[in-house]
């Protein structure tokens, strides 16, 4: 088995998960069985299932061009594949015990065979896990050489940078009066793109970096704004990659890429 300190890294990003609490979010159906104990066959399987499906998920995630930052980020993932790595390991053998007591209890029989290839199975993924400690410590030594913004305030600002003479931002507070909105609205500043002769907001609303069209807007009798639709930017943290932001920005707009 594998040392199991290299695992507290996983862990440990997840009790620091402050920003919007997707651990939590994601884990949470699994969490509905497993604090309970599982106690039937139909959760076993639902448990099996959602590891693969998290698994394959995860394989399409890394594939894009913005699924992680940093190396730190690359280390809390790294360990929490070797953790499943290990988890695989413990339960092929638990999957041996249980055909065992299939066997003892008449519900099956011959499970020998099937037992030899699910352990030859069991032996490769525990060659494997002993990788892990090595691995993880030298994910460890790598240098950070990206500061990523502290806040939304920050992400608005590196992104108009990002966007060149045809954004500006425009800020709502004073400096050093910045302070995030719990609500998930942000600072209330925004960035004006100019495109095509329109002038497009983007904004942090609801959680979300949002743009909407100037053009669109319909003027409220309590002086406010709305409107009918808007563009839904992903990433959503405030602490996003600058870059990544400004390539959705550009995406949605079909803007030339950043030379």
């Amino acid at each position: 088995m594998c040392d199991e300190n290299w695992s507290t890294h996983w862990m440990t990003y997840e009790d620091a998960d402050t920003d919007r609490g997707i651990v939590h979010d994601v884990c949470n159906g699994i969490r509905l069985i497993t604090d309970t104990g599982v106690g039937d066959p139909v959760e076993t399987v639902a448990l099996s299932i959602a590891g693969a499906e998290a698994a394959e998920a995860l394989a399409q995630a890394l594939e894009g061009e913005w699924a992680l930052y940093t190396p730190g980020q690359v280390t809390a993932t790294a360990s929490a594949v070797f953790s499943q790595l290990e988890g695989v390991l413990a339960n092929l053998r638990a999957l041996n015990t249980t055909l065992s007591r299939m066997e003892a209890r008449r519900e099956t029989a011959f499970t020998g065979a099937a037992r030899e290839r699910v352990e030859h199975a069991a032996a490769a993924v525990e060659f494997a896990c002993g990788f892990a400690p090595a691995a993880i410590s030298e994910l460890q030594s790598l240098p950070q050489l990206l500061e990523l913004p502290a806040d939304a305030h920050e992400l608005l600002t590196a992104v108009a940078g990002l966007l060149g003479p045809d954004a500006e931002l425009r800020t709502f507070h004073g400096v050093g009066a910045y302070q995030e909105d719990d609500s998930g609205f942000g600072c209330g500043c925004e960035v004006l793109i100019t495109h095509d002769g329109e002038v497009w907001s983007l904004h942090r609303g609801d959680s979300e970096w949002t743009m909407t069209r100037e053009n669109d807007g319909k003027p409220q009798p309590d002086g406010s704004t709305t409107y009918a639709s808007w563009i839904e930017l992903t990433p959503t943290p405030t602490t996003s990659h600058p870059q990544h932001l400004a390539a959705e920005i550009r995406r949605a707009l079909a803007l030339p890429p950043q030379r």
